[in-house]
């Protein structure tokens, strides 16, 4: 959107097939735009009004580059959008794992965090997290953090996948990636998250991160702190929609 105006997403809505979104939002006239902060309706426009639009999605989406308090407390770093949080609470920690994790170094612990816990790997330098997640979410961005004592054993090359659950070691590497990236020192450190391309994680609801190396070639690669950050998709109301339709 024009003006910086980002994590403000578009919901078309087949009122015909829903009437009940149509009468509890009271839409009478097509086409009828309404915004929603969280479940509540804060503004609406009715007709066809591009310059109008825009000033309301002006008026309501934060602009980017402002800071935000996250889902666990944490603030999101300069450049994201203040809408975006950390999104760790909506993992589906009962099913998450991670392929070559060291015995009491696991994502488990990592994630649940269980005390002074980090991930390691075992037999060799790569990790393949599987990640499942309660409800969709639109990922922005990842923090990795290592800590610096233990900064060759940092991730470098990361492949992430999206809704493939299948993934293993055997196919991560000639299987398309949603995107490919390799970490600079500040990423490795957490000092600086690794910005995705938002497009293609629209609407996550299992991340695969495959860590192919790490900083210094060494054989056991540790992460201290995984961070995911972005919107969830219950920020739309979408779980409240889902029902109506299958009313």
């Amino acid at each position: 959107m024009p003006g910086g105006c980002r994590c403000f997403f578009f919901l078309k809505v087949d009122v015909d097939a829903v009437p009940d979104v149509a009468r509890k939002f009271s839409v009478s006239a097509m086409p009828t735009f309404v915004v929603l902060k969280g479940p509540n309706k804060v503004d609406e426009m009715k007709g066809a009004n591009p310059a109008g639009l825009m000033a309301m999605v002006s008026k309501h989406a934060p602009a980017s580059g402002g800071a935000g308090a996250s889902g666990s407390g944490a603030p999101v770093e300069k450049g994201l959008e203040a809408s975006c949080t950390s999104l760790n609470s909506q993992i589906d920690l009962s099913q998450i794992h991670c392929l070559n994790e060291a015995a009491g170094h696991t994502i488990k612990d990592l994630l649940r965090g269980s005390g002074d816990k980090w991930l390691e790997s075992d037999a060799d330098e790569q990790l393949l997290l599987h990640i499942p997640i309660q409800q969709s979410i639109k990922l922005r961005a990842i923090r990795f953090t290592t800590l610096s004592s233990h900064s060759a054993n940092a991730p470098k090359t990361i492949k992430l996948f999206v809704n493939q659950s299948g993934v293993d070691f055997d196919n991560a590497e000639s299987t398309e990636a949603a995107q490919e990236v390799v970490l600079d020192e500040a990423q490795a450190k957490g000092e600086k998250s690794v910005e995705l391309r938002f497009v293609r994680f629209q609407n996550v609801g299992h991340l695969s991160i495959f860590v192919v190396d790490n900083q210094g070639g060494e054989d056991v690669t540790r992460i201290d702190k995984l961070e995911l950050i972005g919107v969830s998709v219950e920020g739309t109301n979408m779980a409240d929609l889902k029902k109506m339709e299958e009313e």
